[in-house]
């Protein structure tokens, strides 16, 4: 799943850059929700097969998660300040990225410290998009951010971190679905499904964040996760073709590449079009099968580990791309494959760097929980 979580990222990236070699991949809102549903599977291997008997603690699953997000988002985060800080300096007017925001707009203590606190926590980042800043300085909801000035999501240091905070929150009650099997999953699919229709057809909730930031009907992408789960553990002890896999991965790689230069078919009271939903199930299928056939294959496990960091720092490589591109006048440097590959060699500092050691560190704390089971107290989350 490597090369496709890589993909994905890199959609993400074309979405915020420009066509990497004239090429959008599925695009920024597709991505994103296929992340949910690699999430969903990946949460509900590790909570059925890993965090079990003495390692069943609610604590040290919500830790370890925590462990894998903020460490990387921090370090971009103190970066991204630093950047903007440097920013300032070479600016006539002094002025410094996202500061400005803080300086230019009144903000009341209320709205000060949300914006401050969802910088640092990453939860509530999506709420931004529902907010707007009213000229006493004051939040308020809205169904559109676009009748709004300014934007709340340009106090954001990390704006597109705003799907980590709807992973996070997924973490939080993960322990409590994804062992309950599939009479308690697909109920809450198709519930969050109709409610999506609902506010869709009958609330004419249309637009951006409704399409893809709302979580309790992005929870469905979620859940299909653990959907395909279960069609692992129907799998995994079957004996697949290696040629069907290898030609399920090429398959899936092209409909990921190619995905915005294929036909597509919308009804007008359907939120997705019928080519969204030729991926979704693509990635239903594929996702089971292709983790069974390139789990021990390490360059793969490699490939993918950049996807986090790539997604996450794409944003302050840009900013520093545009910066040398108008001071050196190396307009090259705004291309969108210049920043794509200088992302990847920034992610894969990060991973030398951050990552792998607090990946050694959590690792470790699952053995310790074997070795030491007296000291931990292990929340019961049974399997209905």
């Amino acid at each position: 799943m490597g090369l496709i979580r890589l993909l994905l990222a890199l959609a993400v990236v074309a979405t915020h850059c420009g066509p990497i070699f004239g090429c959008n991949l599925v695009g920024g809102q597709i991505a994103v929700q296929s992340f949910f549903i690699i999430s969903g599977f990946y949460m509900s291997v590790i909570l059925n097969e890993k965090y079990v008997g003495v390692n069943n603690s609610y604590r040290l699953f919500i830790t370890n998660r925590f462990m894998r997000l903020y460490p990387i988002y921090w370090a971009v985060f103190v970066a991204t300040m630093l950047v903007c800080i440097g920013i300032s300096y070479l600016n006539a007017d002094h002025t410094a990225p996202v500061f400005v925001n803080y300086t230019s707009f009144k903000t009341s203590w209320f709205a000060s410290t949300f914006l401050i606190l969802i910088n640092l926590l990453i939860f509530g980042q999506g709420l931004a998009m529902f907010l707007g800043l009213n000229p006493d300085g004051n939040l308020f909801l809205t169904a559109n951010f676009r009748n709004t000035n300014p934007y709340v999501y340009t106090f954001l240091f990390i704006p597109q971190a705003w799907t980590l905070g709807l992973e996070l929150t997924f973490y939080l009650i993960a322990p409590f679905i994804l062992r309950r099997g599939l009479k308690t999953v697909v109920p809450l699919i198709i519930g969050a499904f109709l409610l999506r229709m609902v506010l869709y057809d009958r609330f004419h909730l249309q637009n951006d964040p409704w399409t893809y930031r709302f979580f309790p009907t992005e929870v469905m992408f979620f859940l299909l996760g653990y959907v395909s789960y279960r069609i692992y553990l129907k799998l995994k002890t079957k004996h697949i073709p290696p040629s069907y896999c290898r030609a399920l991965l090429i398959f899936t790689v092209l409909f990921t590449i190619l995905y915005t230069h294929l036909p597509t078919l919308k009804f007008g009271f359907l939120p997705f079009s019928m080519r969204d939903f030729a991926y979704f199930t693509t990635m239903l299928i594929a996702i089971p099968l292709l983790f069974n056939f390139l789990k021990k294959n390490r360059l793969d496990s490699k490939i993918g580990e950049l996807s986090y960091p790539i997604y996450i720092s794409h944003m302050l490589v840009l900013m520093i791309c545009d910066v040398f591109s108008e001071r050196l006048s190396l307009g090259f440097l705004k291309a969108s494959w210049v920043v794509a590959l200088l992302t990847i060699a920034v992610s894969y500092g990060l991973n030398i760097a951050i990552a792998a050691p607090i990946e050694k560190y959590r690792q470790s704390r699952l053995t310790k929980t074997r070795l030491q089971p007296a000291m931990q107290t292990p929340i019961q989350l049974r399997l209905f």
